[in-house]
């Protein structure tokens, strides 16, 4: 094979493998039916901004879709699309990303590691970033087919369900948005499950890592948040958890304003989602997201290249 297309070996060979987990085809699936519940919201809500235009923000409205009226807009179908989307990527993905993330990754290196097939990757002209990306690429498949896929999917899918064409011309920036949120999503991800696959051999205990990340983090926020809870200027502790500050990213990815920050959006049914984040926030959620990602690269790349060293 060519040298610019050997890391493809790697790719394809890891997610022949992954797709074996019957468990990992399982949440797959599971990860496609919320299109399904967010695209009803959207069809809903355009067949009742074509019907009474302004119903939306009123009493009536209210009924069929109790919390549209929390949106602080007037009838503009692309920040309530724009929020859809917010939610789908927020709730239903994220979670199940944290899943999926956690079948897929934690054997790609540790198993390098425990069989010692090093020796046979790096007996060949294999550089490491050669190595890295395609490891990266199978997480990144993945990742992609719970995210982007579903989310364009999604768009598609509401553009039909309209009552007319035009909403193309007026929500054109939202598959953009879509890549972007899904870019957010793998990149911190990848590097952090491959990094902490690389400092053992053992894949229980990678995969302890990753989801003691994850359950630590939102118990930490939750219990930050509980104690500064109806405090005057309520600090903000997104930062201690990764689920939140990707949230908040992906927020301002979806160009949601402002005027939704802090407010508990209320679902059907009486319960509701978490404040959602304030912009004020993004750039230290930005620059976090960033410094875990390099340093979760350099750990990768260092252990990846410790067989090397004699």
């Amino acid at each position: 094979m060519p040298q610019i297309g050997r890391f493809w070996v790697i790719s394809l060979t890891g997610i022949r493998l992954a797709w074996r987990n019957m468990w990992l085809r399982r949440m797959l699936l599971l990860s496609w039916l919320p299109v399904i519940h967010v695209g009803a919201l959207m069809f809903v809500y355009e067949q009742i901004l074509a019907n009474e235009p302004g119903i939306a923000r009123s009493q009536a409205g209210a009924t069929i879709i109790p919390w549209i009226q929390q949106i602080p807009i007037s009838d503009s179908r692309h920040q309530v699309w724009a929020c859809l989307f917010w939610f789908f990527f927020r709730y239903p993905q994220l979670f199940v990303m944290i899943f999926v993330v956690g079948q897929v990754a934690p054997p790609l290196v540790s198993q390098d590691v425990r069989t010692k097939a090093f020796l046979l990757y790096f007996s060949r002209p294999l550089a490491r970033l050669e190595y890295v990306l395609g490891k990266m690429i199978v997480v990144w498949f993945y990742l992609a087919l719970i995210s982007a896929v579903p989310g364009l999917l999604l768009y598609g899918l509401a553009v039909l369900l309209s009552p007319e064409l035009s909403v193309v011309w007026t929500t054109w920036d939202l598959p953009l948005r879509v890549l972007a949120a899904s870019a957010v999503l793998m990149a911190p991800t990848a590097a952090i499950a491959l990094a902490l696959s690389s400092l053992t051999p053992e894949t229980r205990h990678a995969t302890f890592g990753w989801f003691a990340i994850w359950a630590l983090g939102w118990a930490t926020y939750l219990i930050l948040e509980a104690n500064t809870l109806g405090a005057g200027n309520a600090r903000r502790w997104d930062f201690v958890s990764l689920y939140h500050t990707l949230g908040t990213l992906q927020y301002w990815v979806f160009g949601l304003r402002e005027e939704l920050s802090g407010r508990v959006l209320p679902l059907p049914g009486g319960t509701s989602f978490l404040p959602a984040p304030s912009q004020v926030h993004v750039l230290p959620a930005a620059i976090e997201v960033a410094v875990v990602t390099v340093v979760a690269l350099a750990v990768l790349f260092r252990r990846v290249s410790s067989p090397m060293r004699i």
